[in-house]
């Protein structure tokens, strides 16, 4: 049996058929697994480079690596009370404070040797070993100066020289000394006689008052107290006078405890926080 051949219309509408069917495949997007990695022969040999316009490198005569950074460097102004001193430096933010109180020292012929130095920052004392960007200093800040007493040494007394046949021993007693005894005295009238005298005993004497003091309520006082630039004055006035930073810390911290009795928390919290000074645990 011969198969009928197609007549002229059938065979124009498989041909549509077929040029349909072929353009939806093309429609159609190939998705590869995401481990999927094209054969070699099907990569490409050279990998297609951008024609993009490259400048030179920079020759090593016009790079200035020993120069500092214009933004590192900061100038500063020192200043000191007693003696009255200002003293102009320039340092840079990589500088330790150790090496800006050699600056200070090598800036002026009145300025103090560096052992002899303690600076502030915003009442803060600064550390030795501490860079000066840790303390956010910028151009044109203000550094405060303190010069340490020199350390007096001891003056030994001259010990007098006893001999044995001098020194006189007293024999131990077994009764403990009595307290001193005092004595008071009536008020004098002009018209009545001398006034009567009566012993006084230790346990007849007023002892100061314990415990805390009645509060001040001025708004005024509670106004300054609350204000952490006045606790930076403080911490200022205590680390000039203590050469030990935790003891200028803890003579602080005694003066803000014995205040807190007209402080919030909120207030207290506030003050360490600008001041920098810790309690015990946090408080």
């Amino acid at each position: 049996m011969q198969d009928k051949p197609l007549s002229a219309e059938r065979i124009t509408e498989e041909r549509a058929f077929i040029k349909r069917y072929t353009e939806s495949l093309a429609d159609y997007t190939v998705q590869y697994p995401a481990d999927f990695s094209a054969p070699l022969h099907e990569r490409p040999r050279k990998v297609p480079a951008i024609a993009i316009p490259v400048p030179n490198p920079p020759s090593a005569d016009a790079m200035d690596v020993d120069a500092p950074s214009q933004d590192t460097v900061i100038s500063l102004t020192v200043k000191s009370l007693k003696p009255s001193l200002t003293i102009p430096v320039t340092a840079q933010l990589t500088d330790t404070v150790s090496d800006l109180k050699s600056i200070i020292s090598e800036s002026s012929a009145s300025a103090p040797a560096p052992d002899a130095q303690r600076l502030l920052f915003k009442g803060k004392a600064l550390t030795d070993t501490k860079l000066l960007k840790e303390y956010a200093l910028e151009s044109g800040a203000t550094v405060h100066l303190i010069i340490k007493p020199p350390s007096a040494a001891p003056l030994s007394a001259p010990t007098p020289s006893i001999s044995t046949s001098d020194a006189t021993i007293p024999p131990p007693s077994s009764v403990a000394p009595h307290p001193p005894a005092l004595t008071i005295t009536t008020s004098v009238n002009e018209s009545s006689q001398a006034g009567t005298s009566m012993p006084l005993t230790l346990a007849d004497q007023v002892a100061p008052p314990l415990g805390p003091q009645p509060e001040v309520s001025s708004a005024t006082f509670h106004h300054t107290i609350s204000d952490p630039t006045f606790w930076q004055k403080i911490h200022a006035l205590c680390v000039s006078e203590f050469n030990n930073e935790q003891e200028a810390n803890s003579a602080w911290e005694t003066f803000l405890i014995s205040m807190k009795g007209g402080l919030s928390a909120g207030e207290a919290a506030k003050i360490r926080d600008v001041v920098g000074v810790w309690g015990m645990g946090g408080r």
